[in-house]
């Protein structure tokens, strides 16, 4: 509990409530306000909220912990949001978790600098600047605070804690990363608006139970393209996740293992870090996908799984970006 005072809020301005006090407000886009511990971490998180538990587990909190005088003093110092008289962090949602846990030893009291928010738009907007306390968010944070804003539950190992940014990237752009195939750079690319576009995608992947060996970055941006033209495609997703095949020196495959055969070839040649490797799988993946749909009479249906002549993927991106955005228009 904070000591209170008397003064009456504006209407535009968060009741106080014995777990804050205002310190000054003239009125303007923002106003201070003191908040006991307990308070800021029962204020609601961000829409965006990053994945906090993960995030707390990362080495430089290690550092934190040892903080004395005025560097420790300062992580008393937020950011909070004032939404139609109802309060949301905006940063601070890390040391406030760890406040709790104890992990972190508990100041006095926090000091936010509070910003009216008139729509949902600005409250959105303010967590891009003031997001961590070194005012930068990971491509993966992004994801997950993407989740998070749009209902977006993962439940698969491969999937559930966002590190699919690449994926998303390929699907949308034609390239993970650089200058993309129609001009446009890395930093326009707003990882936000694709998870929205992909929710559903992305919820049908998930429900495979895709596995790492097999579904990396280039099977699952195929597989997000493969979902947006055809959700029938998902039959051949389901099985790539559940069959494991070992290779067989002059053997032959039928697409689902050609694409099992292919990504144990590349694992152990170790490029699947490779950015342009994941491109180039994620046609080759689409290839043995339509290959798999068109039935054992297509004369590709027993192949060496290396799907060479794999089609540019970037014909089946300008499809899925018209569609989606077509579908965003409509909406």
């Amino acid at each position: 509990m904070v000591p209170q005072t008397n003064d009456s809020p504006p209407p535009d301005r968060a009741t106080a409530t014995p777990d804050t006090r205002v310190l000054r407000d003239t009125g303007g886009a923002s106003y201070s306000m003191e908040i006991s511990v307990d308070g800021w971490v029962a204020m609601r998180g961000h829409p965006r909220q990053r994945d906090t538990a993960r995030h707390s587990k990362k080495s430089h909190w290690k550092l934190v912990k040892k903080l004395t005088g005025a560097a420790a003093e300062a992580q008393r110092q937020v950011v909070a949001a004032d939404l139609n008289g109802e309060l949301y962090k905006v940063d601070g949602h890390t040391r406030g978790y760890l406040w709790s846990t104890g992990y972190l030893k508990r100041p006095e009291s926090v000091l936010a600098t509070v910003y009216r928010c008139n729509t949902h738009r600005e409250l959105i907007r303010l967590y891009s600047i003031f997001d961590s306390q070194d005012a930068v968010e990971k491509q993966q944070d992004r994801v997950t605070g993407a989740m998070r804003q749009y209902g977006l539950i993962l439940e698969s190992k491969r999937l559930f804690q966002g590190a699919f940014t690449d994926a998303l990237s390929i699907a949308w752009r034609g390239v993970a990363r650089g200058k993309d195939a129609f001009g446009q750079y890395y930093d326009e690319f707003d990882v936000h608006e694709a998870v929205r576009m992909f929710k559903g995608e992305l919820e049908s992947i998930d429900s495979v139970d895709p596995q790492g060996d097999v579904f990396h970055t280039g099977v699952i941006a195929a597989a997000l393209i493969d979902l947006t033209l055809d959700p029938r495609a998902l039959a051949f997703y389901a099985r790539v996740a559940k069959r494991n095949v070992k290779h067989k020196e002059g053997s032959t495959f039928d697409p689902v293992e050609g694409v099992q055969c292919l990504m144990q070839n590349i694992k152990a040649a170790g490029t699947a870090r490779d950015k342009e490797t994941q491109e180039g799988i994620c046609g080759r993946v689409l290839l043995a996908s339509h290959i798999f749909r068109n039935g054992p009479s297509d004369t590709m249906y027993h192949s060496d799984g290396k799907f060479d002549n794999a089609p540019d993927i970037l014909e089946a991106v300008k499809k899925v970006r018209d569609l989606k955005l077509k579908e965003a228009t409509a909406s």
